[in-house]
């Protein structure tokens, strides 16, 4: 840690490349944001919040990642739990195969041994380049690049490189392959995701306290809101869907979703369509959610069935939050148990 602060006041000398990477060091060392997972060099903690931060912001993270070192505090606990107990601990954090690949990561590497190597970590479930990246350099002070969406508009805007999509991801990982720090290889890799979170941010970023502003094209051009260059953005897809909750004697039917089915191996309530003869059919209302880019309008009834149909699982409201169920599917629980009360 610098004995003192930072500021953008100070002189910044725009040679040669080191001093930049000295400034960004600095910089870091002081406004690096305390996370729990910061604080240490083991590979689970790492792993386990690498693949939570994926499309997942800190502050929305952070709760679920001490519930689940809580609960799962090492390969082996994870390994030998249960893969509904995995689901149900993840419900909120959404895109559930990150945690079945770490489900099922945490099997091979308590059968294998904790990988060494970054070819070691891109043979377990679920790992691609960034993660590997991330625990080889954090966890084993190797000189492996990372890259991720804040990574890629500090390098488009520092280079003033109009790419976009894919072009501008390759180019940033040649960028960031070239600029690795040798010495401190985790810590520059978190410094660049840092900058930027926090300053270099998509809206309205904030130059002034940017420690490497003096070797920032945009920023000298004065054309920072220019880059990254916008991609093209894949047309929504509109859909709509019906739900309907079967209730009997106070219990409510639910099934597992099969595979190949969005959120497969979770429990949801039949669709509007499913044959449930007899009873009355009473409206909950309607939900709009989203799945990737597909925009969905859901609407939910609420089926007071004559008998307790086969094929369903016929659990109580409190019951049910055991249970990992998707998150629109929590929602229309809610609706449901209001109406019930």
């Amino acid at each position: 840690m610098s004995s003192r602060p930072w500021s953008s006041s100070e002189p910044l000398l725009p040679e040669p490349r080191d001093t930049w990477h000295q400034n960004l060091l600095q910089w870091y060392d002081i406004h690096g944001r305390t996370m729990p997972w910061r604080e240490t060099r083991d590979p689970y903690s790492v792993w386990v919040s690498e693949v939570m931060l994926q499309q997942t912001q800190v502050v929305t993270m952070t709760p679920y990642y001490e519930r689940w070192m809580a609960r799962f505090p090492t390969f082996a606990a994870l390994a030998d739990a249960d893969e509904q107990e995995v689901l149900a601990l993840w419900q909120g954090l959404g895109y559930y195969r990150r945690a079945r690949n770490l489900h099922a990561g945490a099997r091979q590497i308590t059968a294998q041994g904790v990988p060494a190597t970054r070819d070691a970590w891109l043979s377990i479930a679920g790992v691609g380049r960034y993660t590997a990246g991330a625990l080889c350099s954090i966890t084993l002070g190797l000189a492996e690049p990372v890259v991720d969406g804040n990574v890629e508009r500090v390098y488009a805007r520092m280079n003033e490189d109009g790419a976009a999509d894919r072009q501008l991801h390759a180019n940033a990982w040649n960028w960031a392959t070239s600029h690795m720090h040798a010495d401190r290889p985790g810590d520059w890799n978190q410094s660049l995701m840092e900058l930027g979170a926090t300053v270099c941010k998509p809206v309205n970023p904030e130059c002034p306290k940017c420690p490497v502003q003096a070797w920032c094209g945009a920023h000298q051009s004065g054309r920072v809101s220019e880059f990254p260059a916008k991609g093209i953005r894949r047309k929504a897809i509109q859909m709509k869907q019906s739900v309907r909750v079967p209730v009997y004697e106070g219990l409510l039917g639910v099934r597992q979703i099969p595979a190949g089915k969005w959120w497969e191996g979770m429990w949801e309530f039949p669709c509007g369509s499913s044959e449930m003869h007899g009873g009355s059919i009473q409206p909950l209302g309607q939900i709009r959610f989203s799945v990737t880019h597909h925009r969905i309008t859901m609407d939910a009834t609420l089926h007071h069935c004559e008998s307790a149909a086969e094929g369903l699982r016929w659990l109580s409201a409190a019951d049910l939050a055991e249970l990992p169920m998707p998150a629109p599917q929590r929602r229309v629980l809610k609706l449901a148990v209001l109406v019930l009360a």
